[in-house]
């Protein structure tokens, strides 16, 4: 395998990459990532110059991506499937765009290595490439508006206790110590036993961190997943239906012991105006002296104004007494570039397109701990979830995963629902259309969920925060402070560990 050249080098790649997403949720096929990963090291190594490490970094990100992004062809197939015949060759190009990151990753430690040959040894090698993942990673959630899905320190997230160290350095970090654990049999049965000592010593030390759960912390919020299929949300006939199923579901019993009642993102299934009768409807969903939280579609009233997609605050009177706007849109998903200075292209591809926010907020509601909504898939961007301002005491984040069947998709984006949760210390309440709907506390532990495509409620103490954590405190900065350390290994073991195995 390592004496492959030219396609069949990038076709080994493309296999590895594609296997090594399905250790990613819901599948969770860890020696899987064991394989990939351990097969990008291999693969770069017998790479002879850093042109030749990007190409097969590039396929082996290809791969990776095409499977890990697959659930967003079923977006396209949702009725009327206007543009089912865009969907392969986006979801295709978003996986080969993707691809260079790993592929810049390869580049770049290959490029070191022969630049300066005391990287050489075997250690040496796995140090280097773990830097250059782990800053390629950073790079994919930061540029062209980020997509920072399926990092690779989510393969942990069937062991909770694995995915506190987090909290410290934050999901980035997370994936530098993982890139080191995966590719350690790479590096030999040394490597391999401090890979073994580094998991278990995170797993002791995440479970220590756990405090126990408390079963009776804050005031009682209701979920409300209502199950709405995406292809009949939207029909005119259908609306007055669907509301009346939203009030329905939230004044069941237990309704007078409420604080809040939470609906998903674009719940009702109309533009919410000041003024609307349908306002005072959903009043009727907010518990006296509590609220109504739901992601709405909102508008002004006012014409060219546009619209919102925005988690809006009801009281029992039906007036919205807060709101805020998504300010982290999905580009082409929920909004065309330029859609105002190119009116009749934008119609032409979409179904329109949603007015940027302002800023992230923490709102400050009487009766509620202050609390900073995320809409949708903002809920994957790391050190990013909360508003200026005074720290939260919990997160909201609304979403409708209904567009996505029953792929992966919901479930990797609960991943970085939870993962959001470790790394800032708060509780998160996620409310979704078609889930996965979840009260998850501030060690990422789901304390009560709603599976896919299930209707139902759920009733829970709002859980308790965490004293602020260091990454909830000081972000990417203590992420520059892990690479600090382990640049300093690097230059250790190249000076005086690593000779033999050069």
């Amino acid at each position: 395998m390592k004496n492959l050249t030219g396609w069949r080098a990038a076709g080994v790649a493309f296999v590895a990459g594609a296997l090594a997403a399905l250790a990613m949720p819901p599948l969770q096929w860890l020696p899987l990532a064991v394989l990939g990963v351990v097969v990008f090291v291999w693969q770069w190594d017998a790479a002879p110059g850093p042109r030749s490490a990007l190409w097969r970094g590039w396929a082996w990100g290809l791969g990776h991506f095409a499977v890990g992004s697959y659930w967003i062809l079923d977006a396209f197939f949702v009725p009327p499937a206007d543009f089912a015949f865009a969907g392969p060759p986006i979801v295709i190009g978003l996986a080969a765009i993707l691809g260079f990151f790993p592929g810049l990753a390869g580049m770049a430690a290959k490029w070191a290595a022969l630049r300066w040959p005391r990287l050489g040894g075997r250690h040496c090698r796995l140090l280097l490439l773990a830097l250059a993942w782990t800053a390629a990673e950073w790079l994919r959630g930061h540029v062209f508006t980020g997509y920072p899905w399926n990092p690779l320190g989510h393969v942990w997230a069937f062991a909770t206790p694995l995915l506190q160290s987090a909290s410290l350095f934050g999901v980035y970090g997370l994936g530098l110590l993982s890139f080191l654990v995966l590719a350690a049999p790479a590096a030999g049965w040394r490597a391999s036993v401090a890979a073994l000592v580094l998991v278990g010593g995170a797993g002791f030390g995440g479970q220590l961190a756990m405090a126990p759960v408390n079963a009776a912390e804050g005031p009682l919020v209701r979920i409300v997943q209502p199950n709405t299929p995406q292809a009949e949300k939207w029909i005119p006939e259908n609306r007055v239906r669907h509301l009346a199923k939203l009030v329905e579901m939230s004044r069941r019993e237990g309704f007078d012991r409420l604080s809040a009642v939470v609906w998903p993102e674009t719940a009702p299934p109309f533009i919410v105006e000041p003024g609307s009768p349908a306002l005072k409807v959903m009043g009727t969903a907010a518990p006296s002296g509590g609220y109504l939280l739901t992601g709405a579609a909102r508008g002004t009233g006012v014409r060219g104004d546009g619209v919102w997609n925005s988690l809006l605050v009801i009281d029992p009177a039906g007036a919205i007494v807060a709101h805020y706007d998504k300010v982290h849109l999905v580009p082409l998903g929920e909004y065309i570039p330029f859609h105002r200075q190119l009116a009749p292209i934008a119609g032409f591809i979409g179904r329109g397109s949603f007015e940027e926010g302002e800023a992230r907020m923490t709102m400050d509601l009487p009766g509620l701990p202050s609390v900073s909504p995320v809409i949708c898939y903002e809920v994957i961007f790391p050190a990013a979830v909360t508003g200026p301002g005074a720290r939260p005491r919990w997160l909201l984040n609304v979403t409708n995963d209904a567009w996505f069947g029953l792929s992966s998709g919901p479930y990797q984006h609960l991943a970085s629902a939870r993962m959001r949760s470790i790394e800032e210390g708060l509780p998160m309440i996620r409310a979704a259309n078609t889930g996965v709907s979840a009260i998850i506390d501030a060690y990422g532990r789901v304390l009560a969920s709603l599976d896919m495509q299930q209707e139902g409620i759920i009733d829970h103490p709002l859980p308790m925060a965490r004293a602020i954590t260091p990454y909830g405190r000081w972000g990417d900065w203590v992420l520059l402070g892990l690479f600090a350390v382990v640049t300093i290994l690097l230059i250790v073991s190249s000076r005086f560990g690593d000779a033999e195995n050069a």
